[in-house]
């Protein structure tokens, strides 16, 4: 089992890259969004002389920010959890919970996709009203995102999958910071 760990180990880290490149790419998207919101606020508001471009291109950007950084959450494996239960299970029933939860994940992500897919091309001819731009490009996050959290996901399964029932019970009896209980107990830090 030490073989495939490592080479799970080798893509994750390759991926990390690609993450990073991700949240660089969400911060742009962010602050574009931001910059065009406030522009448009100051010509409506200061000169009476709205864009009518704005607001597509913001929701736009959103919509692109919003699937970009959902992959990220799924990488890191920080979503919600019920860690008051989670907890409280065995370490084998833990490792089961956790494949079943990135396996459904797995099943989520490739429905996303296939159906993104489909209102994506049903969208593509469509011209948005001020922009001009495909309705397409609202609706390719959805395949885009869904792409990349299902490798993300497929890949913490794998890791699941890989990892001995032994670390469970190590990550069980470790002693825990007032950080991860309050995290534990629902709160954040």
């Amino acid at each position: 089992m030490k073989k495939p760990r490592n080479l799970l180990d080798t893509v994750r880290k390759q991926l990390e890259r690609f993450v990073h490149v991700e949240r660089y790419l969400s911060s742009i998207l962010l602050i574009v969004a931001t910059l065009i919101t406030f522009v448009q606020v100051v010509m409506r508001f200061v000169f009476n002389a709205p864009f009518s471009w704005s607001e597509e291109v913001t929701l736009m950007l959103l919509v692109w920010f919003g699937y970009l950084c959902m992959p990220i959450d799924i990488f890191t494996d920080d979503h919600a959890a019920l860690y008051f239960l989670y907890n409280h299970l065995s370490p084998v029933l833990r490792k089961l919970a956790d494949l079943f939860r990135h396996v459904l994940l797995v099943w989520f992500f490739a429905e996303m996709i296939r159906y993104g897919w489909m209102i994506t091309k049903l969208n593509l001819p469509k011209p948005q009203p001020a922009t001009h731009i495909s309705q397409g490009w609202l609706y390719a996050p959805l395949v885009a995102g869904g792409i990349l959290m299902l490798v993300y996901s497929a890949l913490n399964a794998l890791i699941v999958l890989c990892k001995p029932v032994s670390a469970y019970q190590a990550e069980q009896n470790a002693v825990k910071t007032i950080e991860e209980l309050t995290i534990e107990r629902g709160g954040t830090v």
